[in-house]
């Protein structure tokens, strides 16, 4: 797992500890901070490559939980 991450990846993270599991509008709403949803999506996915995170499908959508 790689151990640095940039600012923004650690808020993500950070919200994902702090709900437990997420979906992107769930993150956006907790970071309120303008980020678009396509940025969240894809520092969502960096996280998992990283090792980070990890998701759920859930129907249609991805569900996001800390790894």
């Amino acid at each position: 797992m790689s151990a640095v991450l940039a600012k923004r990846e650690r808020e993500i993270l950070d919200v994902l500890y702090r709900l437990g599991r997420a979906t992107v509008t769930e993150v956006l709403e907790a970071l309120n901070d303008g980020r678009s949803y396509s940025t969240v999506r894809t520092q969502l996915r960096l996280l998992e490559e990283k090792g980070h995170a990890r998701h759920e499908v859930d129907g249609p959508r991805f569900v996001y939980l800390p790894a």
